[in-house]
């Protein structure tokens, strides 16, 4: 058995480490990421030997810190979401001074010249409605184009901060690794230090996170498939742009085994996925659908006008600048550039084309078929972006968001009609492995403009004396026939055609489902956003009441180890007395 001065000694020296590790979680109540320890004392194993600290051990529960990480990367994403939704939403949904408005003031002034239709006041009084309505949408355009711009220098910013984070948990990795070789106590403090760095991390990102067998982190994408870091060696994504530079668009990529992929789709958490979701299923998407209503605004007025005669007895021309792409975006890899590429508006392909002249005007018959025609084709516009494939004997077209393939509903040569719009791909030289993108409905809103200029130009005439007539004249002064049907547009069922060909909404029918799709979106993002805040707050308490450091504890804790030590001083005292005592006996 050992002599009391040796028990007392290594029970003072327990209860000493004791203290340490009580003050030490004490200094820490308030820091992020720290887990309690505690000094785990043991008896010796000679018998009666004392006692003596085994270990530090760090109290904490692996598998809350796992879902810790998932519940605050989801919550970043529906923050960052919320944040960027809510500033677009105000802008292009909004009814007041907004588009609906607008729209409707202009065909409030179509109507009122119908009523009207020789006054030279209610003429003007359209054009200048609908130059209120193109200065909004120049206006809309703008604060989108500068969303657009604060997404990819977010989404910029977003990488470099994840980059930076990786870097953090590498150096942390080494010390740990460094640590674990030189000791066989675990170093408690920068293992809290690197789940608080991986904590951090996932606020911007969606993650797995895992220690291996040498006890360095591996962090890799959510699906587990691309490593972030592993085996302490960073694979950083990179924010550049897309393969169609024009585009204008950053995407992120990673290079891995020597293969640069694009993830910006492979990644749906954190701040950044909050972002990506953000571009894609709400700025993009209101974006093209507010783009198939002013198409189908400026397809219909100006078909519709064209049937009429204005107050020089001429064919009606166009109201608005109709649709025209010319050259498309093309991809990096491209033999062709996509100058020769257009994209119009031409539902009535190898026919005369308005604005008609006299007297190849046609009958009224030939002109109302290309006018069912045209109101077909807006009928089949589709609010997505196209990407245009070569293999070398033709071409295919894909939805360029969910890569569906789509099929043409004709084809002469390599003109080809789909979704309502024309693709003339005719001048260009099919090269394989060329592809080219087409936004034609966020075209429209960068072009979006007024052509006519003389109000005189309206065609607020229909056509006298017989329909019938080869060589037709237009009908008399105060005849309000065509600019009464262009009002009437207002409450046409024009867009959205369903498999029958019979569309389902008026143009403002349109606008307003748009609209609606931004407020659901919104609405569906706060609703994530709350239910998830109060996953994350009971997953903190959970966490808080195993890891966390609680004072009261700590304080008894304190109290304890203080009284113990003392007396194991006092065992140490009175060893030495009686020593002392001994040795007078022994002197005699």
């Amino acid at each position: 058995m050992a002599d009391m001065l040796t028990i007392g000694s290594s029970a003072t020296m327990a209860f000493k480490n004791a203290l340490d590790v009580t003050s030490h979680n004490v200094a820490n109540v308030s820091t992020d990421g720290y887990s309690r320890q505690r000094a785990e004392i043991s008896s010796s194993t000679n018998v009666g030997g004392g006692s003596s600290v085994t270990s530090i051990e760090r109290i904490n529960a692996d598998y809350l810190q796992s879902q810790l990480i998932n519940s605050n990367s989801i919550l970043s994403r529906y923050d960052s979401q919320v944040s960027l939704s809510n500033q677009v939403e105000g802008v292009i949904a909004g009814n007041d001074s907004g588009v609906q408005e607008f729209m409707q003031s202009f065909f409030d002034s179509l109507q009122n010249l119908a009523n009207n239709p020789t006054s030279t006041t209610g003429r003007q009084l359209v054009l200048d409605d609908a130059g209120s309505l193109s200065s909004h949408i120049e206006n809309l355009t703008s604060v989108l184009n500068d969303t657009q711009d604060q997404v990819n220098n977010q989404i910029t910013g977003l990488a470099t901060e994840i980059n930076n984070h990786l870097e953090t948990i590498q150096k942390i990795n080494a010390q740990v690794a460094n640590s674990l070789n030189n000791s066989q106590q675990a170093p408690n403090d920068l293992l809290d230090e690197r789940d608080q760095a991986v904590m951090e991390l996932s606020q911007y990102i969606d993650i797995k996170a895992s220690e291996n067998s040498d006890g360095q982190m591996d962090v890799f994408l959510s699906d587990g498939r691309l490593p972030l870091l592993a085996d302490n060696k960073i694979v950083p994504l990179k924010a550049d742009l897309s393969e169609y530079k024009d585009e204008n668009r950053v995407e992120l990529y990673m290079t891995v085994n020597g293969t640069t992929q694009v993830v910006s789709d492979r990644i749906t958490g954190g701040e950044l996925g909050g972002v990506l979701d953000f571009r894609t299923n709400m700025l993009d998407q209101s974006q093209n659908d507010l783009g198939v209503t002013l198409n189908g605004l400026v397809a219909s007025m100006n078909w519709q006008n064209y049937q009429g005669y204005d107050a020089n007895d001429q064919p009606g021309g166009n109201l608005f600048e109709p649709l025209s792409i010319d050259g498309v975006l093309a991809s990096k890899n491209n033999t062709e550039d996509g100058s020769n590429i257009s994209v119009s508006f031409n539902p009535n392909q190898g026919v005369s084309e308005p604005p008609y002249t006299l007297p190849e005007a046609g009958t009224y018959a030939q002109k109302q078929g290309y006018l069912d025609s045209a109101l077909s084709q807006i009928g089949e516009f589709a609010s997505r972006e196209y990407e245009i494939k070569a293999d070398g004997v033709g071409y295919k077209f894909y939805d360029k968001n969910t890569q569906e393939e789509l099929t043409p509903t004709s084809a002469v040569g390599n003109i080809y009609q789909l979704d309502g719009l024309m693709f003339d791909l005719s001048a260009n030289t099919n090269v394989d492995g060329d592809s080219f993108l087409v936004k034609p409905h966020q075209e429209i809103l960068q072009n979006f403009s007024v052509a006519m200029k003389d109000e005189d130009s309206l065609a607020t005439r229909g056509q006298s004396p017989d329909p019938a007539d080869t060589n037709p004249t237009p009908a008399g002064d105060g005849d309000n026939v065509n600019i009464a049907n262009m009002a009437s547009l207002q409450s046409a069922k024009l867009l959205f055609a369903d498999d029958g060909g019979n569309a389902s909404e008026t143009l403002l029918g349109g606008y307003s489902k748009m609209a609606s799709n931004v407020g659901m979106y919104v609405r569906s993002s706060e609703i994530q956003q709350s239910a998830q805040s109060n996953v994350y707050d009971q997953l903190v308490q959970q966490n808080d009441s195993i890891s966390g450091v609680s004072l009261d504890e700590e304080a008894t804790n304190l109290v304890k180890y203080q009284q113990a030590y003392q007396a194991a001083a006092q065992i140490i005292s009175t060893s030495q007395s009686l020593f002392q005592t001994l040795l007078g006996v022994v002197r005699g």
